[in-house]
Parts: C-alpha cells; sequence; structure tokens
C-alpha cells in the first residue's frame, strides 16, 4: 500500500489546476480616511467542512471568499483542509482537526499597482496562535519592520520565511523550517534558538510545573521531507494563485478612494472576475 504522503502529493498538481481563476474585488476607503490598515484572509481553496469563528458569529467558510483577518478563528474538522493567502502575500494551509486563531494581522496600505509579486506589498504585524494541529506557512520576503509571529501551547516562534511547518499536539510542538529561518522560544529558553533551513526542532511541556523547553534540535529526517513538502506546497500553490494589488479611483467631488483587488494568475493573463457583495465583508 502506498503510504499517506505519496497519495497525498498526487492530487497537487490536480488540486492545482482545479483550483478557481478568480479575482475578487472589495472597497476600503482612501489613505487618508483609513481607520485601520488593511488586513484580509482569502480562501483560496477548502476541502470538507471548516468554520469562521469571530466574536459575532460562527460560520461555515467558503472557497473564494475574503474576510478580516485579525480577531479571527479558522477551525478545520477531521477530513478537511484550508489553504489560504494573507494581504501581504504569505500562503497559509491548515491541515485536517486544526484551529488557528489569528490575534493580530495589521498591515500599512500599499503603493498600487505594484509589481513584485515576491516582496510583502507594506510593512506587516502578524501574531497568531495554533492550539491543536497543523500549519503550513510560504511566506513573501518580508518587509523591512515586519513581524510574523506564530505561537502554540509549548513555544513562540519568530517567523523570517520562507517554508515552515508547525504541528502541535499532545503537549508537544514540532516546527520544521524547510526553507528560511524561524527562532524558536520556550518558557525555560527565553533567548531562543534560530532554526535554518533542513532544520526541526521538538518543544515539550512540562506537566509538572507548567512550563516548557526545547527537547530536540536536529536536521528533518529523510522520511518526513516528502510528508512536510506536501503541506507547505499546498500554502505555495494559494501563494501563487492570489495576489493583492490597490486601485485608485477619483469619484466626482475630486475624493480619492481605493480597491484592493485580489487577482487570480492565469496563462492567459485574463482572469475571471467576480464582485463581494457588502454583506460578505461583515464577517
Amino acid at each position: 500500500m502506498n503510504p499517506p504522503y505519496r497519495l497525498f502529493s498526487r492530487h497537487l498538481n490536480a488540486l492545482f489546476m482545479a483550483m478557481a481563476m478568480t479575482s475578487v474585488f472589495f472597497s476600503s476607503p482612501s489613505f487618508a480616511e483609513v481607520a485601520g490598515p488593511v488586513s484580509k484572509l482569502f480562501v483560496a481553496d477548502l476541502k470538507g467542512k471548516a468554520d469562521l469563528n469571530t466574536t459575532e458569529s460562527i460560520t461555515p467558510l467558503e472557497k473564494k471568499t475574503v474576510f478580516t483577518a485579525q480577531g479571527a478563528s479558522i477551525v478545520t474538522t477531521k477530513d478537511s483542509n484550508d489553504s489560504m493567502v494573507y494581504s501581504n502575500g504569505s500562503g497559509l494551509y491548515l491541515d485536517s482537526d486544526t484551529r488557528l486563531d489569528v490575534k493580530k494581522f495589521a498591515q500599512e496600505p500599499f503603493t498600487p499597482n505594484r509589481y513584485d509579486m515576491d516582496t510583502e506589498p507594506s510593512v506587516s504585524q502578524t501574531q497568531a496562535y495554533v492550539s491543536h494541529g497543523l500549519v503550513g506557512l510560504c511566506t513573501n520576503k518580508l518587509s523591512a519592520g515586519s513581524n510574523m509571529v506564530y505561537s502554540t501551547p509549548q513555544a513562540t516562534l519568530a517567523i523570517h520565511g520562507k517554508k515552515v511547518v508547525i504541528e502541535t499536539n499532545n503537549g508537544e510542538t514540532r516546527v520544521s523550517v524547510l526553507e528560511g529561518d524561524v527562532t524558536v522560544q520556550s518558557s525555560d529558553d527565553s533567548a531562543g534558538q534560530v532554526l535554518h533551513g533542513g532544520q526541526e526542532a521538538t518543544i515539550r511541556s512540562n506537566a509538572a510545573n507548567e512550563t516548557s523547553s526545547i527537547a530536540h534540535v536536529g536536521q528533518i529526517p529523510p522520511e518526513r521531507k516528502q510528508f512536510l513538502s506536501d503541506r507547505v506546497a499546498m500554502a505555495c500553490i494559494a501563494k501563487r494563485t492570489v495576489y493583492f494589488e490597490v486601485v485608485e479611483h477619483k469619484g466626482s467631488a475630486g475624493e480619492t478612494t481605493q480597491e484592493i483587488q485580489a487577482s487570480a494568475v492565469v496563462p492567459t493573463n485574463k482572469p475571471t472576475d467576480f464582485t463581494i457583495s457588502p454583506s460578505q465583508l461583515t464577517h
């Protein structure tokens, strides 16, 4: 029988072709009127059932929708997974039975019609919490002044890029860096340790005194590389499928408004567009 990761990897190409090639438009005020920076998540792909929890409601997550990231919790069920893209261009994958709480995602407005899709469009601050499950990250090159911090019950992880998998369950967190660097901190090691591409660390809880410590740092075992690569690939596929840009409009009274556009890259360079209604932006 083929190992599960081989069956999983066979579907990646099919998934990439099957993902909807869409463009999403939603309005925001002009820069001068912006009460808070842009902070959105776009749902690039969804398999099975997942929920979006906010302070106001719990609603089923839907593909091709966009919602405010900060304050949102995304929960996948046993047989589901979800791929999303932050408006700073970072791809995010949630495996089955995973919960991610976006404690903070604040992004400064960015320049209209930018062309470098491998670099973060503007400075952003990300703080997220993974209570259980597996999260794969595929980030852009972060802007100077940006920070991205993911935490778990055992560890605090400063993500410097670029391909990272975080797994946490049963009193243990494992962080694997396929490409880039991550600084890992436990409650017993406030200085932290830096992991480079090809390394992973295991952080364990100490139930006796409610602390945690880094139990192991080493190279990613060969038998885990394909499994991890497959999960991070889902985040990278989402990242490549959609990019965010800003379009400015002049009103009849001379006022400037902006539209943040999430566009899919297709071979013809002519994406199919659809518009999100105001009711879909209330999440």
